[in-house]
């Protein structure tokens, strides 16, 4: 920790008023907040630098387009330290947590989708994404990656059965169908309402270095079904047509709107994936809280959209199981140990 403050006072060229780290989520970043002369700074220390090269290439972009995100100030000689634009101390997530679906968190989730098409839009055919960090696509690899991560991290922790032939069979057809999906547009990947800060009742994007080029609809539905804000379905459906609105292109419309059931399909099944593993094995408070009503949001959808129970019957039954009380206990005991 003295060796960050003392980059970010080399910065400053003199002592800081202030300098505190931040508490740690899910990333294995270290964050502080750094201040000055009654202004703010986040100083970030992340050993994995290809992350941070990404993270550097789409800040620069992004700030040189106008985007709400932060400019980078200075990056040191190994690339693991770098300062950055202060842009608030509440995220949007917070503010859900407080305020519930007031007046204010409709408007500031309504700010959000806007300025996510924004950035989809600005964005196009501007982007390098051989700088991408993980994936440059979301194609045939990621989605099947997403696919494995539920499969491995939470039905095999839990020990549910299934034919494995079957299953990976449907998940080759799932992968095919996804990566056809359109219109495709700068993807965020991990677009969610912790990811936003609120300054102001203005909205700005943070931890887009996983960004790819994808399905325009995939942020959305990461954003309006993200368990922890559990936002009313009506909510959702209406934010939905919201976003949809944007854009002028009946053909693109109709896109979004066949898009979306199969993105909550990835996105549920992902994040599940991330919260066996986050929660159930690294024991991270966030994602233990987050588990059960990830699970009714793909139960849930499988109830509504024939395609699973038609199309990906093994799916379908593994989804079933999520709910059946032996799993809950199985769960429960998890959690407990």
């Amino acid at each position: 920790m003295q060796q960050h403050q003392q980059f970010f006072e080399d910065f400053l060229g003199k002592k800081a008023d202030t300098f505190t780290a931040l508490p740690q989520s899910g990333s294995s970043r270290i964050n502080y907040i750094g201040s000055s002369g009654g202004q703010d700074y986040i100083i970030t220390y992340n050993e994995n630098r290809r992350e941070n090269e990404a993270f550097f290439y789409f800040s620069e972009l992004f700030s040189g387009l106008g985007l709400n995100t932060p400019h980078i100030f200075k990056i040191n000689t190994e690339e693991n330290l770098y300062i950055q634009e202060f842009l608030g101390r509440e995220t949007l997530s917070e503010v859900i947590a407080s305020e519930g679906l007031s007046h204010r968190v409709k408007i500031l989730v309504k700010k959000s989708l806007e300025q996510l098409y924004v950035l989809q839009t600005t964005t196009s055919g501007k982007v390098d994404y051989s700088k991408s960090f993980e994936y440059e696509r979301y194609d045939d690899l990621p989605v099947t990656h997403d696919l494995y991560y539920f499969k491995n991290f939470l039905v095999d922790i839990l020990e549910i059965e299934y034919h494995k032939s079957t299953l990976l069979k449907e998940f080759r057809r799932i992968a095919a169908k996804v990566q056809s999906l359109e219109p495709k547009t700068l993807m965020i990947r991990d677009f969610q309402s912790r990811n936003i800060l609120v300054n102001n009742n203005e909205v700005y994007f943070i931890d887009y270095q996983a960004a790819m080029y994808g399905p325009a609809s995939y942020d959305v539905i990461s954003f309006l079904y993200q368990a922890k804000a559990n936002f009313p379905e009506d909510f959702r459906q209406e934010m939905l047509q919201y976003y949809v609105s944007f854009w002028n292109d009946k053909v693109d419309k109709d896109h979004l709107s066949e898009a979306f059931n199969w993105i909550k399909m990835m996105r549920f099944l992902q994040v599940l994936g991330a919260y066996g593993f986050r929660g159930l094995i690294q024991r991270k408070a966030h994602f233990i809280t987050s588990l059960h009503q990830g699970i009714e949001n793909i139960i849930d959808l499988s109830g509504h959209w024939p395609v699973i129970h038609n199309d990906f019957p093994e799916l379908c039954r593994i989804i079933r199981r999520l709910k059946d009380k032996d799993i809950s206990d199985r769960i429960k005991l998890l959690i407990n140990q």
